[in-house]
């Protein structure tokens, strides 16, 4: 079977990248809410104990920010960007411009 040619970036700008990354994790954060939250309770009011009373609870949370900032959501994200034209992405006067093409 014939495999698809890889993506070509070569035509993305630096800061458009920049630009989507943040995006990525913007996403990411918001996918991952319900493992932070999870976090966020069981390391209130703890110091050393953190390490083993939340464990568990602290890999959910990197293994899902992981799973959503792979190189593979970014390029999905790279992707439909490139498809809706290349929208502009970032910020205009410090207000988020809303990312409408995901």
């Amino acid at each position: 079977a014939r495999q698809a040619p890889p993506d070509d970036w070569s035509g993305l700008l630096k800061k458009e990248e920049e630009a989507l990354i943040t995006i990525m994790k913007e996403r990411a954060l918001s996918t991952c809410a319900r493992a932070q939250k999870t976090y966020y309770e069981c390391v209130k009011g703890r110091t050393l104990s953190i390490v083993w009373k939340c464990r568990e609870e602290g890999n959910a949370l990197n293994e899902c920010l992981h799973r959503e900032t792979s190189e593979e959501k970014l390029n999905d994200v790279k992707r439909k960007w490139l498809k809706a034209g290349k929208p502009r992405v970032g910020t205009t006067n410090g207000e988020r411009i809303p990312v409408e093409f995901l």
